[in-house]
């Protein structure tokens, strides 16, 4: 197993729909609400990004409330606004797939 690895279960926030980059490249950026405790009171709202094909197959699934597991790792990035380094998280998916549940 590698060392940066995050599965997760849980459910779109929103359809998915994928942009292009200046170079043409597909990509998708959503929200998978996933359960934090057993209860069903509690969930986290995990911000993820797709490309390429990975990107377009989930939006021909991606509806909202689509439930889903997602393979991947996490990638940290940088912006700076109004002169402070900003810091995001995100799970780039390498794989998912559809839950029935």
């Amino acid at each position: 197993m590698e060392n940066n690895y995050v599965e997760l279960k849980g459910t779109l926030t929103r359809n998915i729909e994928v942009s292009k980059s200046q170079k043409g490249n597909s990509f998708t950026k959503f929200t998978l609400k996933c359960l934090r405790d057993d209860q069903g009171t509690r969930f986290d709202y995990v911000g993820c990004i797709a490309f390429s094909e990975i990107a377009e197959e989930l939006e021909k699934v991606g509806t909202s409330n689509t439930k889903f597991k997602i393979i991947g790792n996490l990638q940290t990035s940088s912006y700076k606004k109004d002169n402070q380094k900003i810091y995001s998280m995100n799970v780039v998916v390498e794989s998912f797939e559809l839950l029935n549940e």
